[in-house]
């Protein structure tokens, strides 16, 4: 058992090592990587990274960035769907829109490269996740949003109308950003961790009485359907088929009217179909859920592999991307970042109405569109071959070079905005990653004993573990007190005891000189007595 001091000392040396978060994600076994995780000491260095200034300053360009995006490309969608004509305001948010999906296949193909760097199973495990295919989603979707728009308010809704598909693709788009934002927070927030954690494990929980709900709304609804189909259909919702489910659905929410139930039958299916799930399922629905809960939140979130995992990669990445930036870049890295430079304005300028109609004067669609296609493949190339020199080992080479990335945030780290600016922003990713504790070292911690979320059971050991800190602090202080008290007795008893001492010397010292005085005076008594 160590000191806290040692246990301290032990964490900061450990964080220190670079190889340490690679070597883990390394690892052959999921379930490996997944215990590692959860121990005490990954996890202070997970708080430890995420609560400093360069991780928080990547965090917030990303939250920036998806803001950015889901702003934008709402607004761009309304004036679609509203049949808006292209004006500076669509065009401004059209390419703010197409700015955050750049930001977002960049960031997403430099997860996938410092995976892969670290090892070929670190890659298939850690970017095939629930949470890869959100992000995959929302990117795919709003792509394909922002290319159906431009087409459409260019042909001014002739030959590509708004259609009822399309809103709902458009719709569909717009959900899987907000999804990509909330999984960005389940990455960072132990709150929101908590919470996903719980819904996922309450709605497994529950998955058969789900299913018996299913069964009973089906069953019904078809019985519901055949009884009534045939009575009063002007007011009877119950003469069509896909409106026989909504109405019973209706019914399970608590809206009804039972004029409709003109036969004996139907009035007992409906006090059947009442009972059944408002008394029987709804009860059970309710126990289940209570029983997850205490169960989910006595075995705490924080160490489930989820969470720990995600933050593992997402912080593992971060650092890719730091050292990305601060070794010295190579000539390919120059040409990828000037040949995406380039391939994002001529695309950009491809989007202007104006310009693609004046190239369509002289060249055919088949050859714009293989234009276009072209810029796609450069700019996949391009972002392709500037993340994949992102790497865990060559900086240590390169210590002491400084590449354009290093130069380039320094030079606007001195200006006096980023400055001016510096200390709301970390206050405010501070309060998003939900940085609130602090650790023995003094370093922040991730809301480690917060009260949210939380059983009896949990509080009772958190309160335990505080009483138990507190009264482990109080007995380390007392006991310095005794040994300082002691060590003062001692010192005392001690220079009481030298001084006895030396009083002993000099006494002695002054007898022996008395008896020697008193032996010479004697013999020279006896002397002078043999001289008579």
């Amino acid at each position: 058992q160590l000191t806290p001091a040692a246990r301290a000392a032990l964490y900061y040396k450990v964080s220190q090592l670079d190889y340490f978060l690679p070597a883990i994600l390394a690892l052959e076994e999921t379930s490996e990587v997944d215990r590692a995780s959860k121990t005490k000491l990954l996890r202070h260095i997970l708080d430890k990274e995420l609560g400093s200034r360069p991780t928080l300053t990547m965090a917030f360009f990303d939250l920036f960035f998806l803001i950015m995006l889901l702003v934008t490309f709402q607004m761009s969608v309304y004036h679609v769907v509203e049949g808006g004509a292209q004006n500076a305001k669509y065009m401004t948010t059209y390419f703010l829109s197409m700015f955050g999906a750049l930001y977002a296949i960049l960031r997403k193909f430099g997860q996938m490269s410092s995976m892969l760097k670290i090892s070929r199973q670190a890659f298939v495990q850690n970017n095939f996740r629930w949470v890869d295919g959100i992000d995959w989603l929302a990117i795919l979707l709003t792509i394909g949003g922002i290319i159906w728009m431009e087409v459409a308010i260019a042909d001014s809704f002739e030959n590509v109308a708004v259609t009822d598909y399309m809103r709902s693709y458009l719709a569909a788009a717009i959900c899987a950003v907000w999804l990509k934002l909330v999984s960005w927070l389940s990455v960072i927030n132990w709150q929101v961790i908590n919470l996903v954690s719980l819904l996922y494990q309450v709605v497994r929980g529950i998955r058969w009485i789900l299913f018996f709900l299913l069964i009973a709304i089906f069953a019904s609804s078809q019985m519901f359907y055949v009884m009534l189909s045939g009575q009063n259909c002007d007011v009877n919702g119950y003469c069509e088929k896909k409106n026989a489910y909504l109405q019973v659905w209706a019914i399970l929410l608590g809206q009804f009217d039972v004029a409709d139930l003109q036969t004996t039958f139907s009035v007992i299916t409906f006090v059947a179909f009442t009972f059944v799930t408002f008394i029987i399922l709804g009860y059970a629905l309710i126990a289940t859920s209570i029983d997850i809960y205490n169960k989910a939140v006595t075995f705490r979130s924080e160490n489930s592999a989820y969470g720990n995992r995600s933050r593992l990669v997402y912080i593992a990445e971060l650092r890719a991307f730091r050292r990305l930036f601060d070794q010295r870049w190579t000539a390919m890295q120059y040409c990828a970042a000037l040949l995406f430079l380039t391939s994002t304005v001529v695309l950009f300028l491809f989007a202007a109405v104006q310009i693609r109609a004046s190239l369509g004067e002289y060249y055919s669609g088949g050859i714009l569109g293989g234009a276009v296609a072209l810029l796609l493949i450069f700019l996949f190339v391009s972002i392709t071959a500037f993340v994949s020199h992102m790497t865990y080992y060559s900086f240590v080479e390169n210590s002491g070079a400084n590449g354009c990335g290093s130069k380039l945030c320094r030079c606007l780290a001195s200006s006096f905005i980023v400055r001016f600016f510096a200390h709301p922003i970390e206050q405010l990713m501070r309060t998003i990653v939900d940085i609130d504790g602090i650790h023995l070292d003094g370093t922040p911690s991730t809301a480690k004993y917060t009260d949210s979320w939380q059983g009896s059971t949990t509080h009772v050991r958190c309160h335990v573990k505080r009483m138990l800190m507190q009264s482990d602090a109080q007995m380390s202080s007392r006991l310095r007190n005794e040994l300082f008290v002691m060590e003062m007795r001692h010192k005392k008893a001690n220079e009481r005891s030298r001084s006895d001492v030396l009083t002993e010397i000099r006494s002695s010292e002054e007898r022996m000189e008395r008896m020697i005085s008193d032996f010479q005076g004697w013999m020279d008594r006896r002397i002078s007595s043999k001289d008579e």
